[in-house]
């Protein structure tokens, strides 16, 4: 078949991209536009052209770094929505139905684990039941993967909370949170079931005690903890975000499932706001490791202590960035699917737990801005929207 040669439009691109030192063809233009799923948006149409009555193309220079982007980061049998999320992560203009459509697909396979290793829920029934006959094996599975993550947090935090040069600061701390021996945390197996059960059966089946109790488990036994205080004793909803109908019910999930919820979050949130996730997301693993190597060095020296440990032992205070902490050492080069869904994770829990903040006192958002890890901040320095839509 004789293949039409590039319009003028298209050799300009070809062109540029030359001029940068990157070749790319006129096959490799077309590619990158075929549905369903373009990466590459067509070039802009203009009136009249050739013949009278038609249109031309004109070449956008934005579409250059793309193109280039696309030809540095092309390969043979390369997966096309991953290319998305690199090339949208870096700031440039795929389209915005294909960028969706990645992040949307991440959050399709999490469900479709689920209901492989769980089976599909059921539509009539008790689905806390449901979720309890399963979750319990699949935690048990999981917690083993996280046993070396854990041993190594719950190294620093004994010789944290021995350091002599932070003493006071526990002292102070053990007074906003008294009576903390009387609850039990949960163990790694606990904190990964109740996890489970509410991203699959939403938040009806989780009361504010287990979060507390997922919290004092990330923090450690015998560590104050603000946050799971609050839980236990305020009355606000930490879980008002999640209680709403969301907009997207993937198949197999209860209607309720948090994992709806991310879907939602992929379909509909701003996307500078997936662009500050998907950069969060990616700067986790080296943030996580970077705290653990300088608190480590920290207590090293003598005398020990320093701003690292301080940056730790907050975190286990407030509890903001421990999960992420945890997280990142467990995930230490994610794919392109992981930092995709880890981008829609942080967005949705981040907008929740702004939410609760800013209805603990006038200063809320501030507050999360302050104790808040470095790579989240990020997502505070775009607005959130005030309410997502929903559907009934």
């Amino acid at each position: 078949m004789v293949r039409t040669p590039p319009s003028a439009a298209d050799q300009l691109l070809l062109q540029l991209a030359a001029e940068r030192g990157t070749k790319v063809s006129g096959r490799q233009l077309e590619r990158w536009r075929a549905q369903p799923n373009p990466l590459l948006p067509a070039n802009a149409r203009t009136r009249p052209g050739r013949p009278a009555g038609g249109s031309a193309s004109t070449a956008d220079p934005v579409l250059v770094d793309l193109v280039v982007w696309l030809g540095q980061h092309s390969r043979p049998g390369a997966d096309p929505l991953h290319l998305a999320l690199g090339a949208f992560g870096a700031g440039l203009p795929v389209p915005e139905a294909t960028v969706r459509k990645a992040f949307a697909r991440q959050v399709v396979r999490l469900a479709e684990r689920i209901t492989d290793q769980a089976g599909p829920a059921p539509e009539a029934g008790d689905i806390q039941e449901w979720v309890s006959d399963r979750a319990d094996e699949i935690a048990q599975r999981s917690a083993r993967r996280m046993s070396g993550v854990n041993r190594r947090i719950r190294a620093v935090d004994r010789q944290l909370r021995q350091l002599p040069a932070v003493a006071e600061l526990w002292k102070f701390a053990d007074g906003f949170d008294p009576d903390r021996s009387d609850i039990e945390p949960l163990d790694n197996t606990g904190v990964l079931f109740h996890g489970l059960a509410a991203a699959v059966g939403g938040a009806d089946g989780i009361t504010p005690e287990v979060i507390a109790r997922v919290a004092r488990a990330q923090a450690g036994r015998d560590v104050p903890q603000y946050t799971a205080r609050l839980l236990e004793t305020d009355p606000l909803d930490p879980l008002a975000a999640i209680r709403t109908t969301p907009a997207h019910r993937l198949p197999g999930l209860p209607s309720e499932s948090v994992v709806n919820h991310v879907a939602s979050v992929a379909q509909e949130a701003p996307l500078e706001r997936l662009r500050a996730g998907w950069a969060a997301a990616g700067e986790m693993a080296a943030w996580a490791e970077a705290l653990c190597q300088a608190v480590e060095a920290e207590l090293s020296v003598e005398p020990p202590g320093g701003d690292a440990c301080l940056e730790w032992i907050f975190g286990q205070l407030f509890g903001i960035g421990r999960m992420y902490l945890i997280k990142g050492l467990a995930e230490p080069s994610p794919t392109a699917g992981q930092q995709a869904l880890t981008a829609l994770e942080l967005v949705f829990s981040f907008d929740a737990i702004n939410s609760v903040l800013a209805a603990t006192d006038s200063d809320g958002h501030e507050t999360l801005r302050r104790l808040a890890p470095r790579f989240l901040l990020k997502l505070a320095a775009v607005e959130a929207p005030s309410a997502r839509a929903t559907k009934a």
